[in-house]
């Protein structure tokens, strides 16, 4: 989780910075609460205050975009029903029972573990050329010769007791149809849809066995969580040049990059760490 909290004077500036200030200070026009100034204050809540930093840093953290005042303002809504409730949760002790305790703690924890992998990332930069396009040059089936897939796939979960029987099947070259008639009959869930996936949004590895897949066959891939079958009903040749590709491939390298660092840096903390752990997990 990345927090970046505005500072300094240059924050301010540009567009949604023109919006925020016309809307905090319709906010607080509109504020029935005596004495409210303007300034870093948006509202209070029976005191408690919800701050422009506040907003920036929840407007930070939406997955959609704010489109303008309406947004901004249904935001600043739900901050103060939200306070509402923390209010009333601590009035009734709330934070005490041990569920919430815990909670909060794993919380900060993960807070606190995410904010120095963000620290680890910061000290060490990925280096000036990313070799973007020894990159393009290796994977063709990703961006020179790219294909959008039309595809039916079917995911087994990694903990389903049907997997290993099911993978037993396909590698013995089982009619799929056959397989997914099966499948039905057995405990356990599993997804069967149709999706339509550019070679981008697939595993590298995945992306580079459906490019020599031919229309009507099927390939299956054991994931992390799960089983992966991927039966292929069309592919359509949609080339990438490396100019449109390069932010992606830049993108994906600092990413590589970074989880590298953290691994690397998480190897030596261990190296130099005391680390006892219980008999039950000996």
């Amino acid at each position: 989780m990345r927090t970046h909290l505005p500072h300094g004077p240059g924050w301010r500036t540009g567009r949604p910075a023109v919006i925020l200030t016309a809307l905090t200070s319709l906010i607080l026009a509109g504020c029935d609460r005596p004495g409210l100034e303007e300034g870093q204050v948006l509202a209070r809540v029976n005191g408690d205050e919800i701050s422009v930093h506040q907003l920036n840093f929840a407007k930070s953290q939406s997955p959609t975009k704010l489109l303008g005042e309406a947004d901004l303002k249904a935001m600043i809504e739900k901050m103060i029903d939200r306070q509402l409730s923390v209010q009333q949760a601590l009035a009734n002790k709330l934070d005490r029972r041990l569920e919430v305790m815990m909670r909060l703690e794993e919380a900060r924890l993960d807070i606190l573990a995410a904010a120095y992998a963000d620290h680890v990332n910061a000290m060490n930069p990925p280096p000036y050329d990313q070799g973007a396009a020894a990159f393009y040059a290796e994977h063709p089936a990703l961006f020179a010769e790219r294909k959008i897939y039309r595809l039916r796939e079917i995911s087994i979960p990694a903990d389903s007791p049907t997997l290993p029987e099911a993978q037993a099947r396909l590698e013995r070259k089982e009619d799929l149809e056959a397989v997914i008639a099966w499948l039905k009959q057995q405990p356990g869930s599993f997804t069967d849809q149709a999706a339509l996936r550019p070679a981008e949004q697939l595993p590298i590895e995945v992306a580079a066995m459906l490019h020599r897949v031919k229309p009507g066959e099927t390939i299956a891939f054991r994931l992390p969580r799960a089983l992966v079958v991927y039966h292929l009903l069309s592919a359509e040749s949609a080339p990438l040049a490396l100019k449109s590709a390069e932010p992606l491939i830049k993108s994906y390298l600092k990413k590589q990059h970074e989880s590298a660092q953290f691994r690397n840096d998480l190897q030596r903390l261990r190296g130099n760490a005391d680390i006892i752990r219980s008999a039950q997990i000996q």
